[in-house]
């Protein structure tokens, strides 16, 4: 399977930077390493975030972060990671998907509801 990479941009109070981000639907937040993420100035949050991992559940320190994907101005949680990552909830919030044939970030259409995965709500 191929991998998705895009560039983003965060901006900091101290620094903004472009980044290569590895596009990871199966991760919640978009991450940075820990020590970019101070040197750019990110704003730490008063909270901390509990994750899922393959062996363990970690709490990490959450982090809110301004940028630019795309053209597209967002707000995002962010967390400390190995390598600059964007998970699922950015990819929503923006109405991006992954298209699995050009591996490569497409919009959602505005008519679309939904993304196309996940069971529909049904409210009563």
């Amino acid at each position: 399977m191929c991998v998705t990479e895009v560039r983003a941009t965060i901006m900091g109070k101290g620094d903004t930077r472009e980044y290569t981000f590895i596009v990871d639907t199966g991760s919640t937040y978009i991450g940075l390493p820990l020590d970019e993420i101070e040197a750019i100035g990110v704003q730490r949050g008063a909270g901390r975030v509990m994750l899922e991992t393959i062996t363990d559940v970690v709490e990490l320190d959450a982090y809110f972060a301004n940028g630019e994907l795309m053209g597209r101005q967002f707000s995002a949680i962010m967390i400390p990671t190995a390598s600059p990552i964007i998970g699922y909830e950015l990819l929503e919030n923006l109405r991006y998907r992954v298209n699995p044939v050009t591996q490569e970030l497409e919009r959602v259409p505005d008519d679309e509801r939904r993304p196309p995965y996940g069971p529909r709500a049904v409210v009563p």
